[in-house]
């Protein structure tokens, strides 16, 4: 089987169609039908060599013998076939002139002032540019408006960190609102070690005052109070029992 592309003309239409080289003319009447809307015994086709040449009106041949292919007809790609109508009833231009048609036209006030139209159906159903805009985007943790009462400054505690369960010593030197992150009740702990981020300063606020890398702020439930005894750095293991 081998396709060629060729050109396809009739008085309405006129596209570009590829088709197999052995169809005979009969054959090819018939798939001209849905794309000219000629009925085959009405279209007498005409091969030219291009589609400027039907312009000029100079034919290679007409396609006249229903039995002989494309092929036997030496039609070449990029070539053009003319269809004429040649039904008695035809009238030249009748479903492509739209001079005559009748339109429907609406003002903008009268198409919204409609209750069966796909913009009401939008307010109606707050979709699309109806649709509520969502203050927020992403669902964040509650801040605990309240947190256990034995956290409070002085207080031993541990802080917790990662998934292990293991957790940073220290002791709680702040607790109450601050403006870090998004706010609400934070817990401000001086670490008994350099495992912190700063110095109980955030953003040019001052919370509490420790050495550097010795403090670290968390949400209450980060934190557990308990006795737990300040390592002594400078033990040496014969100190141990």
């Amino acid at each position: 089987m081998t396709l060629i592309s060729i050109f396809v003309t009739s008085p309405d239409t006129h596209s570009e169609r590829r088709f197999d080289s052995s169809l005979t003319i009969s054959q090819l009447k018939d798939k001209l039908v849905p794309i000219t809307g000629i009925s085959p015994q009405y279209q007498n086709l005409t091969l030219y060599a291009s589609s400027d040449a039907v312009l000029s009106g100079k034919a290679i041949i007409s396609l006249s013998e229903e039995s002989r292919t494309l092929e036997e007809y030496s039609v070449k790609e990029w070539q053009c076939i003319k269809i004429d109508n040649t039904d008695p009833n035809y009238r030249p231009g009748e479903f492509t002139d739209e001079s005559n048609l009748e339109r429907f036209e609406l003002t903008n006030e009268e198409y919204e002032s409609r209750n069966d139209t796909v913009l009401s159906h939008l307010k109606a159903n707050k979709l699309g540019r109806f649709a509520p805009i969502p203050t927020n985007l992403t669902c964040q943790p509650p801040i605990p408006s309240t947190y256990d009462s034995n956290i409070i400054p002085g207080s031993r505690c541990r802080v917790s960190h990662g998934d292990s369960g293991e957790g940073r010593i220290g002791t709680v030197r702040f607790v109450g609102e601050a403006s870090i992150g998004k706010g609400g009740i934070w817990v401000g702990v001086e670490l008994d070690e350099p495992q912190g981020k700063g110095d109980g300063e955030v953003e040019g606020n001052r919370y509490f005052q420790c050495s550097p890398r010795h403090a670290t702020f968390v949400r209450p439930e980060k934190l557990t109070i308990g006795d737990y005894p300040e390592e002594d750095l400078l033990a040496s293991d014969e100190d141990e029992i």
